[in-house]
């Protein structure tokens, strides 16, 4: 950024008091955001004008001077030091900004919408009676401005406007931003229940712009809210007493050029940007607590979960899913023994045993178990999937005995069993409000439906089916058309993002389906994406942005949720045809983990795809599935084909556990067991299960 007039950084310059622009206390005046210098102060000389020194310009470490000086200014009126900034200003005879931008701020702020659109984009010439151009000198009368031909404002360079309006960045689009300015002044116009004048904008300043249709169509509707409050709520706008023109002003902006509006809060952005690209290149970084500024970054190994603390091995056969309680209290688990085990993480203390599934057996061994690979006459049984409501007071468990059955945590007593399927049932998801959930199953006539809690625990008659509030069926399915109808899914999994607006599913054909679960949209298909390969496992990040899946060979996926555009691959797991599942976890999420076929556990940067472990966990057999504390970023959850649970913690914490003298070894009349500890923390005993054979749980084609 550099003066309008000619070179003279090697020169002293002079000003006369009362020009428009110039700074206080003696400090130059800057053109376009330069100003002259002055190094001890200034003096004055005979004829009163006051002389400023030649600007200090030699780089500062390697970077512009001019460049850190504006963003320090900027940062110190951000943090409220006005006062050390104007000094700053006065001592390096750098301004902030020019005083057409401080203009359109100011502009933009108090409303001046005519004002701001002429600062922004610039000013027609004035037609002086004697045939004249007045391009104004920074005195003009503020009323002295007319309409142009195209429908702008014009006046003189009264608040050190510019003729040309403020240089904007590459790409700016300015009928966007004339729009932004028009609308904000509609909204404002409406808010004041002026209709007329409201509706003069509309048409002579909106409509010509001859933008987005639907939304000129959207805004001449907001005339007939009856209220204050129902505009502002369906505007999605806060008014002229929020932080609307606040917005308005962010936004614009990111349009103009940075070298004379420098963008909000920069220096808080250069360190942001610095902290977040330490903690890429973090191996081992695992805390929600942003690093220092004062000295390099790196965690130590000691602090992540690399080591096991116990295991719990109350299964009888291979372990399947597991999952813990959105407040950390509880870890579900479950097998192919038909158990599911719900342990308290206290003290990691079986809290219930529930065996509901080996009671309901009125279902012959299904056909479909025998195209299951490596499956024997005994694969009819097992529990796949466990999920507990949001509010963890309910924990669904789904069976391969076609039914599921939800459990109330708290009593220990069933609640509901729903056993009216044909198929097994692979998958559950809550909806936020704990009163509705999805199940999925490999039926072609019920394979994704919404259900309601009220509804299963209510009283049924023996046999009747339970009511699906909502079925999603292609085509919807008709009892007297074929399974085998063409276009039909069968599900593997589902999961629904926190804000219980959309699904996501996966189907025995490899697809990725994605629904809405808002009625108003008639729970409609969003998105309906074809993947190279089998499909065992799907999850949203917590923010709804990502979605995580697992698929044969051996692949995990980060996409993007509303695309399908893959984001990013995690290369090393094993999968080539059991189910294998992988989430999200660590602090903010920041790691991805998976089981494998080759029993290890797997984890990565979610941000990179970098490896972080490769953990030996459950030899001979598969890892089928990991669960990541919510509450406790050191703690994860993994369950293998060796029948075990292992519970992984940071080397710190059970140095810490075996210094307070309150040792795990005392926890083994429920079946725990306080680990031997070595180099790769795998010397964890338990009830000596060793030797018996192992087989993973499958899809098989349907």
């Amino acid at each position: 950024m550099r003066p309008d007039h000619t070179d003279e950084h090697n020169q002293r310059i002079q000003q006369r008091p009362g020009t428009n622009g110039a700074s206080q206390n003696g400090s130059s005046p800057h053109t376009n955001g330069s100003v002259k210098s002055e190094t001890n102060g200034h003096h004055t000389n005979g004829n009163g004008e006051e002389a400023v020194r030649v600007r200090n310009k030699e780089p500062f470490f390697g970077h512009d001077r001019e460049e850190v000086t504006r963003i320090v200014l900027q940062s110190l009126s951000d943090m409220g030091f006005r006062g050390a900034a104007e000094q700053l200003s006065r001592e390096s005879g750098y301004e902030l900004e020019i005083p057409s931008v401080a203009a359109f701020r100011n502009a933009v702020l108090d409303g001046n919408w005519e004002d701001a659109e002429s600062l922004l984009f610039g000013m027609e010439p004035i037609e002086l009676d004697e045939g004249g151009v007045s391009l104004g000198n920074g005195h003009s009368n503020p009323s002295s401005y007319r309409k142009s031909s195209g429908d702008r404002l014009s006046f003189g360079s009264q608040n050190g406007s510019s003729r040309h309006g403020l240089p904007l960045a590459e790409g700016a689009d300015t009928t966007l931003l004339r729009f932004h300015l028009r609308q904000q002044k509609y909204l404002e116009l409406l808010e004041r229940r002026d209709l007329t004048l409201a509706l003069s904008v509309l048409r002579n300043e909106l409509t010509p712009l001859k933008t987005d249709v639907g939304r000129l169509h959207f805004l001449s509707s907001l005339v007939m809210c009856p209220t204050i409050a129902d505009l502002r709520r369906q505007a999605d706008w806060d008014g002229v007493s929020g932080s609307s023109r606040t917005v308005l002003l962010s936004e614009i902006s990111k349009y103009i050029s940075p070298s004379v509006m420098i963008p909000e809060h920069r220096l808080a952005t250069l360190l942001t940007n610095v902290q977040e690209e330490q903690i890429r290149n973090c191996r081992y970084h695992n805390t929600t607590v942003p690093p220092s500024l004062y000295t390099p970054h790196d965690c130590s190994a000691d602090d992540f979960p690399l080591h096991t603390l116990l295991e719990l091995s109350h299964h009888t056969d291979e372990v399947w899913h597991l999952e813990f309680s959105h407040d950390g209290a509880l870890l579900a688990t479950a097998g192919r023994d038909g158990l599911v085990c719900v342990y308290d993480t206290i003290r990691w203390r079986l809290k219930h045993e529930f065996r509901e599934h080996e009671r309901n057996h009125r279902h012959p061994p299904s056909s479909v178990t025998s195209s299951i690979p490596h499956a024997s006459s005994t694969d009819d049984r097992g529990v796949c999937f466990i999920a507990f409501s949001p509010d963890d007071t309910h924990l669904i468990s789904c069976s391969k005995t076609n039914d599921f059955v939800i459990v109330n945590v708290i009593t220990g007593q069933r609640v509901a069993l729903v056993d009216d399927f044909d198929y097994p049932i692979s998958t559950a998801a809550w909806l936020p409000d704990s009163r509705y959930f999805v199940i999925g199953s490999q039926s072609s006539q019920k394979p994704l439906g919404l259900y309601s809690l009220a509804n299963c625990t209510s009283a049924r008659p023996s046999n009747s089916r339970t009511p699906e509030l909502h079925s999603w069926r292609e085509p919807p399915w008709r009892s007297q058309s074929s399974d085998s109808s063409p276009g039909t899914f069968r599900i593997t999994d589902c999961s629904v993002n926190t804000e219980g607006s959309r699904m996501a599913a996966t189907t025995l054909d490899n697809r990725i389906l994605l629904f809405s679960l808002e009625e108003r949209d008639a729970y409609k298909k969003l998105a309906d994406w074809k993947m190279e390969d089998k499909l065992t496992s799907i999850n949203f990040s917590r923010d709804g942005e990502v979605l995580l899946v697992n698929m044969n060979e051996g692949r995990v996926l980060a996409l993007n949720s509303e695309t399908g555009e893959e984001m990013k691959r995690y290369e090393g797991m094993v999968q080539k045809g059991f189910v294998i599942r992988s989430g999200f976890g660590g602090a903010g999420e920041g790691c991805v983990v998976s089981g494998s076929e080759d029993s290890k556990v797997l984890i990565w940067r979610r941000s990179t795809g970098a490896p972080v472990a490769a953990l030996d966990a459950h030899a001979p057999g598969a890892v089928n599935a990991v669960a990541w504390h919510p509450r406790d970023e050191r703690v994860f959850a993994s369950a293998g084909d060796d029948r075990r649970v292992r519970i992984w913690t940071s080397a710190a914490v059970i140095r810490a556990n075996e210094g307070s003298g309150t040792g795990l070894d005392k926890w083994n009349d429920n079946g725990v067991f306080m680990s031997g500890r070595n180099g790769n923390g795998n010397g964890a005993r338990s009830s000596g299960l060793e030797g018996r054979g192992s087989r993973s749980f499958a899809f098989g084609a349907k």
